[in-house]
C-alpha cells in the first residue's frame, strides 16, 4: 500500500499521478484543497480559493517512522509498502497579516517582508494586490534576487512603478514551521529521503516553498513510482507576479546551482495567472497540461 500524507499541492498531484491499479491512500487532517494564489487575490476581490475532496481519508498524521514505513494518525496505525510525505509547512501568521491588511480600521503605513528570503515572493505580491486595493503597504525585500539578477532587475524595474519601499518592516511574514517529528526532510535527486520514502513540497529543506514547484515533484513521484518516469527530478522555479497590469513571467533553475534565467512580461501573463486560480479550483489541484506551459 501506498500513503501519500498531505492533500496539498504536492501530495495531490502525486495521488493523481500514481496509475496502474497501485493501493493508494491519502491522509490527510483536513479533506479539501487550498489554492494560495486565489487566497491573496482577495485582497482586491473576492475569490474563491479552496475545495472539498472527497477521497481524501481525513486523518491527523501524528509520527511517521521513517526507518519501518510506519505512521501513526488520530485514529489509528498503518504499515506502509512505500509513504509519500507532502505535510508542507504552515507560515504562522499570514491569516493575520491579510487580516490586518483587510482591517478598514488600520491607517498607519505598513512595511512588509519575509523572514525567510524564499518568501519574498508572497511579501511582493501582497504589497502590490495592496496598492491595487489602494492599501497603504510598502515592500521591504530583494525583488527576488535568490532567482539571479536578471530575475531581480526586471522585478524591481516594473514593480517599482506601482509600489514603494521601505526600510523598518512591522509585518513580517514568518518563517514556515513543518511538523516537529519529521522537521524539515533532505532528499536525494530522486526526492528520496530513503527506499520507499519520498519528500515532496514545502517540507524538503532547503528547497523554495512554492505551489508550482511541489506540484511538479508530486507529478515526478507519481509516475515514477508507476513506472513511467524515468531518470532525476529536474527541478526548476516558475511563478507569475502581476502587477495589475502585466504579469512578470519567471522561469529559473538559480537555487539550484544551474544559472537559467527566463523572464517575459505581458499582460497576457497576468491575465494566465487569473486563469490558473480559477483552473486550479476546478480541477481540485491536479495540475494536467499546465506542466507543460
Amino acid at each position: 500500500m501506498i500513503f501519500i500524507l498531505g492533500s496539498g499541492y504536492a501530495g495531490l498531484n502525486a495521488y493523481y499521478n500514481i496509475k496502474g491499479g497501485a493501493e493508494k491512500i491519502l491522509l490527510s487532517h483536513e479533506n479539501k484543497f487550498v489554492f494560495y494564489t486565489a487566497y491573496l487575490r482577495n485582497l482586491i476581490k473576492n475569490t474563491k480559493y479552496e475545495v472539498s475532496l472527497n477521497f481524501v481519508r481525513k486523518e491527523d498524521v501524528k509520527d511517521v517512522d521513517i526507518s519501518n514505513l510506519e505512521i501513526k494518525t488520530d485514529k489509528g496505525e498503518y504499515k506502509a509498502d512505500k509513504i509519500i510525505i507532502a505535510l508542507g509547512c504552515k507560515r504562522p501568521n499570514l491569516e493575520y497579516i491579510m487580516e490586518r491588511i483587510n482591517n478598514k480600521n488600520v491607517k498607519e503605513e505598513m512595511c512588509i517582508t519575509a523572514e525567510d528570503e524564499y518568501d519574498d515572493y508572497l511579501a511582493l505580491q501582497i504589497t502590490l494586490y495592496s496598492k491595487i486595493a489602494g492599501k497603504n503597504v510598502r515592500y521591504h525585500g530583494n525583488f527576488l534576487s535568490y532567482l539571479g539578477n536578471k530575475v531581480a532587475n526586471v522585478v524591481s524595474e516594473l514593480t517599482q512603478k506601482y509600489i514603494k519601499t521601505c526600510e523598518e518592516p512591522n509585518l513580517i511574514i514568518e518563517k514556515c514551521v513543518p511538523p516537529e517529528f519529521t522537521g524539515l526532510l533532505s532528499v536525494n535527486s530522486y526526492l528520496e529521503v530513503k527506499k520507499s520514502v519520498y519528500a515532496i513540497g514545502d517540507i524538503i529543506k532547503g528547497w523554495p516553498k512554492l505551489g508550482e514547484l511541489a506540484m511538479r515533484e508530486g507529478i515526478y513521484i507519481g509516475k515514477k513510482i508507476s513506472g513511467k518516469l524515468e531518470g532525476e527530478f529536474e527541478p526548476i522555479y516558475i511563478h507569475i507576479v502581476d502587477t495589475g497590469r502585466e504579469g512578470i513571467h519567471i522561469r529559473s533553475k538559480v537555487p539550484w546551482g544551474i544559472n537559467y534565467q527566463e523572464v517575459k512580461v505581458s499582460k497576457i501573463r497576468s491575465l494566465m495567472k487569473r486563469f490558473i486560480e480559477k483552473y486550479y479550483i476546478w480541477r481540485k489541484g491536479n495540475m494536467g497540461f499546465l506542466y507543460y506551459l
